[in-house]
This record gives C-alpha cells, structure tokens and sequence, in this order.
C-alpha cells in the first residue's frame, strides 16, 4: 500500500481479482449472474451463485474482504462459487461501500440491510433461507461478525444461523481488557515484516497520517461492541461459528479470542488454525495450503449448517 486510495484500491481490486481467476474451473454446474438490491435494501450490486439441486438450498451471505477500502465481486469470486458448489449452498455476494465514501456504521448498517433482500431472492429461487449464515475473510469477516452483534443486539437472535469467518477480526491493536494475555498477536506481528498485512497498514486504513489524530476515514469507536464485537460482555446469543486463524496473523487472536470467548458463552464453534501463514493466505492460488484451507472452509460451513 502507498496509502493514496486512488492507486491503492484499483490495484489492490485488480490484483486479487487476477488471482482469483487463477483457481481451478469447478466440475459442477453452477449459474451465476449479478443483480442489484432495491432502493429499500440500499442499492447494492451482488452477485447470485445458484449450485443445481433438487432441494432447498440454504442461503450464505458472503462479504469481500479488502480492509473496508477495496474489494468487490470479483475479488474472491472463486471463492463464492467454492463454497457455492461444494456445500452446497446458495451464495449471494455483497459489494457494500468503502470508506472514505462512507463511514463504517454506514457498511454495518448496509450490510444488515441487504439481509432481507437476500432472504426474500432465497426464497424466491426456491431456496431455503430459514438456515442463513454470514461469511467473509478479513473485513468481510469482519462485517460477518458487526452485523451478527448488531441483530443479536436488537434481540434477533434467528435471522442468522451461523458465520463463516476467514481470518476474523473483532478487536483492535490498542486493546488493553480483561483479554489482554491472550492478545498478544500485534505484539509478535505487528512490525515483524510478515507479508499481507501489518501494524503500519492498519494505522494507515484507521488512522490520520502518522497515527497522531483518530482517522475521520472509519469514524470509528475503539470502544464500541458494535464496531468490535469482541468488547461486549455477553456473546451467549451470538451465532455458531467457523473461524480460522493463522500464526504469522496480526489479526491471529482475534479469532482465537472468538473462539474461547464463544466456548465459555456455550456458543457451538469450531476453529482452524494454520501454523506459519500470514493474513489472507487463502486467496493465493499458488499455494497448495489455500486449497486445503478453502476444502476446510467448506466442511466448516456445513458444520455452522447443522
């Protein structure tokens, strides 16, 4: 990242768009096309992922990733059409706004509203959203898991029955709570050169130049739940989840956290956790890993699916 948006995003959405075109064509037969939510749901462009079956499918949500700066539907388009096929599942993409355009309760409040917009295509399709989970790596789980505290807060505890989180982000690096010794992955990663992602990007997507003045670009709350759901006190009501998690990760803790957190709130979950990989490892086709990682992926759906 250079840190000006303007050759930053179009790279960024170009690069993981090439790659996600480098991931094997899938034996099984797949329609997808893109569609537009109405002007009630916020207008967004999503991309539909409809596997042949001859039952009701259940419905997944999924969010790309990109830092709540880039990514788009074709950014990890292989990725969807995975889960789509191997879960089977019906998949909906959603290209929600990026700062600066918007404000992060802006993309929280978005992404909750193209829920129903969603369920009604599901149902419409002959599918069966009565079973509906969020998805997403990086901010796109992150926004899986801001838009699952939010409806669990308003006291929606069916809507969504469970999230996929790739790579789960849920706090910050300047937490200092009740967790703090098991949060320690900023500490090891943050400035040691690990590939993908480090303490430098993550001050420059959050924060004001040198870190010195909280960045208007977010406009968001270091101690807010709804921004970071790991900060609430009760997530006994939060959904079950699939998370993964990898060493070389800033962002590592932030699902293993979840993941106790959620096991001692009695929340079913289960985590995958990938020794020596940076953040996003996933979306490299190069890597035999990220196949691996992508065929557990699928099994944990299915798992947040039972």
């Amino acid at each position: 990242m250079t840190g000006d948006f303007a050759v930053d995003v179009p790279t960024y959405d170009a690069v993981f768009a090439a790659f996600s075109k480098q991931w094997p064509e899938l034996p099984e037969e797949l329609k997808v096309w893109d569609e537009k939510t109405d002007s009630q749901h916020g207008e967004l462009d999503v991309r539909i992922y409809k596997p042949a079956s001859d039952k009701p499918l259940p419905l997944m949500i999924y969010y790309p990733g990109g830092g709540y700066i880039a990514g788009n539907l074709d950014t990890e388009d292989a990725h969807c059409r995975i889960f789509a096929a191997k879960t089977p599942c019906l998949v909906i993409s959603v290209n929600y706004p990026k700062v600066p355009a918007v404000k992060l309760d802006d993309i929280i409040n978005l992404g909750a509203l193209a829920i129903p917009w969603c369920r009604e295509k599901a149902q419409q399709l002959g599918d069966n959203p009565s079973k509906t989970i969020l998805c997403g790596g990086s901010a796109g789980a992150f926004l899986s898991a801001q838009v699952a505290y939010q409806l669990m807060s308003e006291g929606d505890h069916t809507t969504i029955t469970g999230c996929v989180l790739l790579f789960a982000v849920a706090l910050h690096w300047d937490y200092n709570g009740k967790y703090k010794h098991m949060y320690t992955a900023w500490d090891e990663n943050g400035n040691a050169g690990t590939p993908v992602f480090g303490l430098e990007l993550a001050k420059f997507i959050w924060w004001r130049g040198l870190g010195l003045t909280l960045l208007a670009h977010y406009d968001v709350d270091f101690s807010s739940p709804r921004h970071f759901p790991l900060l609430a006190d009760d997530l006994s009501k939060f959904p079950p989840c699939y998370i993964v998690t990898a060493e070389k990760d800033c962002f590592r803790d932030d699902g293993k956290l979840l993941d106790y957190r959620l096991r001692e709130s009695g929340v079913r979950n289960k985590l995958d956790h990938y020794e020596g990989l940076p953040h996003y490892f996933h979306v490299f086709p190069q890597l035999a890993v990220a196949h691996e990682a992508m065929a557990k992926a699928v099994e944990g759906a299915r798992f947040v699916l039972e």
